[in-house]
């Protein structure tokens, strides 16, 4: 499985379980703006740190404001966590 899939399946995870914890979070208010703030998506990349092994600049990856749908959150990150190997080699 190519590194473009695997961060995408690993954001499409962390997405569905946070949707779900707010599911079942009756103090959430998380209606009240994005979906996904910019602020939590930073936790999604514990994981994509340890998938491309090194850690990446959240601040330069992250849209601030947040996401407005799954598919918005998948895109944007992936592409420039792609953009930042590609520029920024080992």
């Amino acid at each position: 499985m190519d590194i473009k899939t695997q961060i995408e399946q690993l954001l499409g995870a962390f997405w569905d379980k946070r949707a779900q914890d707010i599911i079942d979070d009756p103090l959430s208010t998380d209606e009240l703006g994005a979906p996904l703030d910019s602020i939590s998506a930073v936790e999604a990349f514990v994981g994509i740190d340890k998938l491309v092994q090194r850690k990446l600049p959240v601040e330069l990856i992250i849209r601030h404001g947040g996401y407005d749908s799954k598919d918005q959150f998948i895109s944007d990150i992936t592409a420039k966590v792609l953009r930042h190997l590609k520029d920024e080699p080992k």
